[in-house]
């Protein structure tokens, strides 16, 4: 009896998923919970499993096809049952599946299990490449990012450019987390008329506490950086002024201000940007946000995030200071109304109490949604931010 499996809805207010990735081919037996395609939806990679047993009759989309809710994905034939595998835990090595198809057997090729650490799988899909192609030259056949890299390179010798007017281009499918971020700015610049200001913050002072706790921070295993100190700063700027901490309803005509507080974090991966979500950063000190970035930054390099990890942030911070831009006007992350740029840190001379010193400052970008925050408030905001910065005690005495 032939069986369908659609795309799912798998919440979130998703309507389309693009294939990243089929583990399993045409003709193949699978058994129920088998995983059978990785998709890409919204930032995430989702690997979908079998709903039931039955031989795979047809495979309805390509890799790289964008495929909507409800659409047919798989057919199946649920007359033909795989045979169990001598070894579970391996089932994707396997060389073949053999599988009862009335009274015969019938042996089917398998793909063999790629060798690849998602964060090289990601590089292959950016430079288009066939990790199935590749030898890998890492420990146990591994497939590294360099083998990635040098097949794009000499599959870009042997590749013929198309032309137009004036010389040869190159097509690139927009795809993946990129046609997410594209598809994600659009909107951004469709719905706000956006507005930035930028102001310089000393923290002169922040970098003796910060000097002085991330020893005992290191002892703890967790990475001290500016970053907490920044969100806590920016808290107490959202209490300050909570139309910042907000999203507009355009049907309703309504500013819904929202009552908790979960900051958004930009990170920077091989496919793109991505915003991970500290939920309930009010509720958390120092030292859980800076373990809780670094948990989310590196689930985020290496595509491992879930979706609730991407969800919900009502204010965004971006530092795009680390890559050593000083001041931008960052674009923000639509719904909300507001996004605070950091950049690049360095010693620069100012008067400070009279006089010319060497004092390290921190330049700050903030964007805000000009339909709903004055100029006036932002900078009153932006002036919290930056109180709190230069005075780390103020931090400290608001504790959580």
């Amino acid at each position: 009896m032939a069986k369908e499996f659609r795309l799912p809805d798998i919440g979130e207010g998703i309507a389309e998923a693009e294939i990243a990735r089929w583990l399993v081919r045409e003709g193949a037996s699978v058994k129920e919970d088998q995983d059978l395609v990785e998709i890409e939806t919204d930032k995430a990679l989702v690997t979908l499993p079998s709903p039931h047993d039955g031989k795979v009759n047809k495979l309805h989309a390509k890799e790289g096809d964008i495929v909507k809710v409800g659409q047919v994905l798989v057919s199946f034939d649920d007359g033909a049952t795989a045979a169990p595998s001598p070894h579970p835990a391996e089932k994707r090595d396997m060389g073949t599946v053999v599988g009862s198809i009335g009274e015969e057997e019938e042996v089917v090729e398998m793909p063999q299990a790629v060798k690849a650490i998602p964060a090289v799988r990601a590089r292959a899909k950016e430079l288009s490449v066939d990790l199935n192609r590749i030898r890998g030259t890492g420990p146990d056949g591994r497939i590294t990012k360099d083998d990635v890299e040098r097949a794009a390179r000499e599959a870009g010798d042997k590749a013929e450019l198309t032309p137009d007017s004036y010389g040869p281009v190159e097509r690139i499918p927009l795809r993946g987390l990129r046609r997410t971020i594209a598809k994600h700015m659009q909107e951004a610049r469709q719905h706000v008329p956006d507005v930035t200001i930028w102001e310089d913050a000393d923290i002169s002072d922040l970098e003796i506490v910060r000097s002085k706790e991330k020893q005992i921070a290191a002892a703890k295993g967790v990475k001290l950086t500016y970053l907490p100190f920044v969100i806590k700063a920016t808290l107490s700027a959202l209490r300050a002024h909570p139309y910042l901490n907000a999203t507009l309803d355009e049907q309703a005509e309504q500013i819904v201000v929202k009552k908790y507080y979960n900051i958004g974090i930009a990170v920077d991966t091989t496919d793109g940007l991505m915003v991970f979500a500290i939920k309930q950063a009010d509720q958390k000190n120092i030292l859980e946000l800076a373990k809780e970035i670094s948990t989310l930054a590196e689930k985020a390099r290496t595509r491992k995030l879930e979706l609730a990890e991407l969800k919900g942030s009502t204010f965004t911070i971006t530092n795009y200071g680390v890559i050593g831009a000083s001041y931008g006007t960052p674009i923000i992350n639509y719904p909300e109304v507001g996004i605070l740029g950091i950049g690049k840190i360095e010693d620069r001379p100012v008067v400070h109490n009279g006089q010319i010193m060497i004092r390290k400052i921190m330049p700050l970008s903030l964007a805000f949604d000009h339909r709903i925050v004055d100029g006036v408030e932002a900078a009153r905001f932006l002036n919290v931010v930056i109180d709190h910065l230069k005075d780390p005690n103020l931090i400290l005495l608001e504790g959580k």
